[in-house]
């Protein structure tokens, strides 16, 4: 087939044409030499974040010698995408860091009007409006109308160990949590590149920091390098939230675990009381129990750097108590709901036997996360990291020769360390039982005066428009017990509060006072002697010193009573008083009285142990004292 001229330009033309065509094509076409191939993450990471994963090698170095960093760019992260309220758990080697990515925390104005209302009515666990102090790094507690408040925490699992056993002075070295909205900031490539306002270091195995944000938000954690004394790595969880910070603890100087008392070789904690309301009594004793409780002997410092971390303690605390009673050493604790206590209200005891005398130990509560109460959104649990608070110092005794006694079924009240003796008294359930039928004994005499006090007369012939016949009863009841069962410490002890008793008889084993040591007490009878010739004769404890009753515990009886029983108290000053009764010190470390239900732990009484603040009504002259004998 001939061509025309016409035709015969016309097909040159488009082949030229097409020729530079390609040629365009060749040189824009990117090259793909040095390219990185990022492996994507398994979606079984986000699905089973509980599981510890070893973290692989998150970065990679150039291979060009003569280029250094500064031109060749950022070393690649593998990022890692966080969903709401769902943690996710890693390895991490020393000197290396992890990435994590935070989709879509902008917002509108309406949400964050809700979120706003949300973080507003924010409470501690003791229901009072959270404060800054209580929550680290949590400056920015309200957000603007351009983003979203995200809170973001992390937990400390696994840390390095001690090569030596023995070298306890050494602190276990803390990962560092930053946060950005800059890849740059919140994915560092080193400790250098950190600033103030992006980056907290863990404290005690755990790190809280929030930040307003209106993009993506990136999460890193850093692991620093590690001298020869340490060897391992770290395993942490991280989450981020855009309800509440899903991991807690407090900083606010309280505790919510209360030291009661302790022997030799057992001790009882409680939890605050978990409501003043009656009414909620029955529900809450009818939930599961909300604490687990990790103890550890403080010359072990087995719990160094993970104090502030649930799965880190759960991992190395020495005894551990929870709920299905799997917890470590946990045939040295048994833990269960209470009413038992001034008020009656619910509270969560840890009762321990088989401890070792003369130890100081560290217990530290942890509240988890209600399944009924839990606030489930995208998958997640909100706040399902739970919540963990100060630790609470106990300690044990050297001698034997005082016990500690609970569940007493008269005198209900009664929890603390009483005169004993193992020699007479295996266990301190017996001796709980004899001290019990003592004091209900001594009760009936009481019941008998009452018969004679018209109790169900109308209201204009009752003895008192305040008071009645139940409440001089409890009032009675509780004095009584207070002053039959003393509250007991060794005689070694070096509070300057508690009085010496029983000095003349000799010790469970047989040994004696010396003569200095005689020769250096008290010589009146009340520190020959018990309280009780009771205690003398059916308990012989030997030489022990009395943390004295309250002064409170005798003048409510006679506020509640009416007059006609004859019931009086002495009154400072008076003859009698100083052996019989003692005073509150505010600020003394040591005990300086017993009240029913007061505990060791240095706390504020108010909502947790009832008290007189009117000590005598006017008018009220006591002039006798009164003991039992």
């Amino acid at each position: 087939m001939h061509l025309s001229p016409l035709q015969s330009r016309m097909a040159a033309s488009l082949a030229a044409s097409l020729t530079l065509l390609c040629l365009y094509l060749l040189l824009i076409s990117p090259r793909p030499a040095m390219a990185l191939e990022v492996s994507p993450i398994d979606d079984m990471l986000l699905e089973d974040s509980h599981q510890p994963l070893v973290g692989t090698e998150t970065s990679y170095e150039p291979d060009f010698a003569l280029f250094d960093r500064g031109i060749v760019g950022r070393a690649q992260f593998e990022l890692v995408d966080l969903r709401n309220n769902v943690p996710v758990a890693l390895n991490l080697s020393p000197g290396q860091s992890m990435c994590f990515r935070m989709r879509g925390t902008g917002t509108t104005e309406s949400d964050n009007a809700e979120s706003a209302r949300d973080i507003g009515s924010d409470k501690n666990e003791s229901g009072h409006e959270a404060s800054d102090e209580e929550l680290p790094h949590s400056s920015e507690r309200r957000q603007d109308a351009t983003g979203r408040l995200v809170y973001v925490s992390a937990n400390t699992c696994l840390q390095p160990n001690r090569v030596s056993p023995d070298a306890t002075t050494l602190d276990p070295p803390q990962l560092t949590l930053s946060v950005s909205e800059s890849e740059e900031a919140g994915c560092p490539e080193t400790l250098r590149d950190f600033t103030q306002d992006e980056m907290t270091v863990f404290n005690e195995g755990a790190a809280m920091m929030s930040l307003n944000a209106t993009r993506d938000l990136f999460i890193g954690i850093t692991a620093p390098n590690i001298s020869t004394d340490f060897q391992g790595i770290w395993n942490y969880e991280v989450a981020a939230s855009i309800d509440d910070f899903y991991h807690r603890y407090t900083v606010n100087g309280t505790t919510e675990l209360l030291w009661m008392d302790s022997d030799s070789t057992s001790a009882l904690l409680v939890s605050r009381n978990l409501t003043s309301n009656h009414d909620d009594t029955q529900q809450i004793m009818s939930r599961d129990l909300p604490y687990e409780l990790f103890v550890e002997n403080n010359s072990s410092r087995t719990m160094d750097g993970v104090r502030h971390s649930f799965c880190g303690m759960e991992k190395v605390a020495q005894i551990s108590a929870n709920q299905a009673g799997n917890g470590r050493s946990n045939n040295l604790v048994r833990t269960r709901m209470t009413t038992r206590g001034p008020g009656g209200f619910p509270k969560q005891e840890f009762y321990f036997d088989g401890l070792n005398a003369s130890s100081t130990y560290s217990g530290i509560l942890y509240k988890k996360t209600s399944s009924s109460a839990a606030r489930r959104q995208e998958g997640g649990v909100v706040g399902g990291g739970g919540v963990v608070f100060e630790p609470t110092i106990f300690q044990t005794p050297g001698g034997s020769n005082c016990r500690m006694i609970t569940d007493l079924e008269f005198c209900n009240e009664t929890e603390y360390s009483v005169p004993g003796n193992l020699d007479r008294f295996n266990n301190n359930t017996e001796l709980a039982r004899q001290y019990d039928n003592y004091a209900r004994q001594m009760y009936s005499n009481f019941e008998k005066v009452m018969m004679q006090i018209p109790c169900e007369t109308g209201p204009e012939n009752r003895y008192s428009l305040a008071r009645n016949c139940d409440d001089c009863a409890n009032a009675y009841k509780r004095w009584l017990c207070t002053v039959s069962i003393p509250r007991c410490e060794e005689f070694a002890s070096p509070n300057r509060f508690a009085v010496t008793r029983n000095i003349l008889q000799a010790f469970p084993n047989g040994t004696t006072l010396t003569d200095e040591q005689s020769n250096s007490l008290d010589p009146r009878m009340t520190t020959n002697t018990s309280r009780n010739s009771f205690i003398d004769t059916q308990i012989q404890p030997g030489p022990y010193r009395e943390v004295l009753p309250c002064e409170e515990v005798c003048y409510e009886v006679v506020q509640s009573c009416p007059a006609a029983i004859g019931f009086m108290c002495p009154l400072p000053g008076m003859i009698g008083f100083d052996l019989s009764y003692g005073r509150r010190q505010e600020g003394a470390s040591s005990m300086a009285c017993n009240f029913p239900g007061e505990a060791r732990t240095q706390i504020s009484a108010a909502g947790f142990v009832p008290r007189s603040n009117n000590m005598l009504g006017a008018g009220l002259l006591v002039t006798l004292l009164l003991l039992l004998r």
